[in-house]
């Protein structure tokens, strides 16, 4: 058994809520958890979302969107908040958490940027993570997590199987 579990999706899969859930479920069960999870707003109009990520340890959310404008038709992700993100993410892998959360791996850990050293440095150091990888970014997270990892379904009761026995693994 690995300590390392990625969650595939589709594009229109909710992903970001279905995270939220499992983290949800876990902490209800008592858990220390750190990472991230992504929480998507509908305060930029029709323009795009208003997208946060959550630092698990902390509670405290940084900004990761930045609106374009008036003319614009979407959003561009804000690298400011990203690495303010990381620097809390990072932070919490110092104190003792049972579970390390990354609400995926994607365009910019496939890039080699993002939250990639952080999910490195949970995995270097022992602790279960648990992601969600988008169908396209499969072969990126492949290349980078190699053989070592394994695949779960989105399904919130074999997530937390797997996740007790992670933490069992890692003990």
């Amino acid at each position: 058994m690995t300590c390392l579990a990625a969650i595939p999706y589709a594009s229109d899969f909710g992903i970001d809520t279905f995270m939220q859930g499992v983290v949800a479920r876990l902490r209800h069960s008592g858990l220390r958890l750190g990472g991230v999870i992504q929480h998507n707003d509908a305060e930029c109009d029709d323009r795009c979302m208003a997208m946060s990520l959550e630092d698990l340890a902390s509670g405290a959310r940084f900004p990761i969107s930045q609106d374009l404008g008036p003319s614009a038709t979407g959003c561009r992700l804000d690298a400011a908040g990203l690495a303010a993100a990381a620097v809390a993410f990072a932070g919490a892998l110092s104190g003792r958490v049972d579970l390390v959360v990354v609400n995926k791996f994607g365009k910019q850990e496939a890039l080699g940027e993002g939250l990639r050293d952080e999910i490195a440095r949970a995995v270097m150091a022992g602790l279960p993570v648990l992601l969600a990888v988008r169908h396209d970014f499969l072969p990126a997270w492949r290349d980078f997590a190699g053989d070592d990892w394994v695949e779960l379904a989105a399904d919130e009761d074999r997530i937390e199987r797997w996740v007790r026995d992670a933490i069992r693994l890692a003990a």
